[in-house]
């Protein structure tokens, strides 16, 4: 499995990458009005949904493990705390903030348990909300047809069952959980699960390239496998792969959101 240099990353990320619509969308029902609330968004990267969240009126304190990966939320963030800090341990008080946010985030920790504790932890009322990609998400997968290593090379929370993410956030403290689905209908984050439904955008390498879940493929698997979809998608092949997954991305969708109270 190839390391990801996160310090790297930061410099090209926001190339491909930013907020989309689609979860922005369940964020915003899970979270309901802003209010003047204060949100931690913990690992948020270079800042995409937190400026997002911000200018709809929470106040938002983000931290995120990378140096990097923060002096570019602070650009996105001048007048909000960014703090450089590890989800599985994290810099606040008890009780410090009303609500948080996790996009993306557990599969690049090592331990998972300790990140939904801590959020646990750091808030209020809540709620915790938690995207991630899971078991059942992966099922609705057609890419794991040319690359089905993906979950193997991946770190060790991704793509647990949704019952395991339930029963972990309910022993961190968690009370009551909620789970909905994120369907993707843009590629405007630039992710691996967005990116599978549009051929087009996924087969560019710089958009493919700057996705976690393929950089973690060794670059001749990952060409290997790039030029067989190319070929199915030329001839066609391809689009009749991706509509018999429909009926499993109807059921499943392209993201679990855990929204979680205490």
């Amino acid at each position: 499995m190839t390391t990801i240099d996160y310090s790297r990353w930061a410099g090209r990320y926001d190339q491909t990458r930013g907020a989309s619509p689609s979860v922005l969308r369940i964020l915003f029902e899970a979270f309901g009005e802003a209010a003047d609330r204060s949100l931690l968004d913990i690992g948020g990267g270079t800042g995409n949904f937190a400026e997002t969240l911000g200018d709809a009126g929470f106040k938002v304190t983000l931290c995120d493990v990378t140096t990097e990966m923060a002096v570019r939320a602070q650009d996105k963030l001048p007048h909000n705390p960014v703090i450089v800090a590890d989800a599985q341990s994290l810099p606040f008080s008890d009780r410090s903030f009303d609500c948080a946010l996790s996009v993306n985030v557990l599969g690049h920790v090592l331990d998972w348990h300790s990140t939904l504790r801590e959020a646990r932890r750091v808030i209020r009322d809540g709620p915790f909300v938690l995207k991630v990609s899971t078991q059942e998400t992966q099922k609705a997968n057609w890419v794991l047809e040319y690359l089905p290593q993906i979950a193997e090379l991946s770190p060790p929370y991704h793509y647990q069952p949704e019952e395991t993410t339930l029963e972990a956030l309910q022993e961190a403290g968690f009370a009551h959980v909620q789970i909905g689905r994120v369907y993707y209908t843009d590629i405007v984050d630039g992710s691996f699960q967005a990116l599978k439904w549009f051929p087009d955008a996924l087969l560019e390498s710089e958009r493919a390239g700057n996705t976690a879940v393929f950089m973690r493929v060794p670059e001749d698997e990952r060409h290997s496998a790039f030029q067989r979809m190319r070929e199915d998608h030329k001839s066609g092949r391809l689009a009749e792969l991706i509509a018999n997954y429909e009926p499993l991305h109807r059921q499943y969708g392209d993201g679990t959101v855990f929204i979680a109270r205490p």
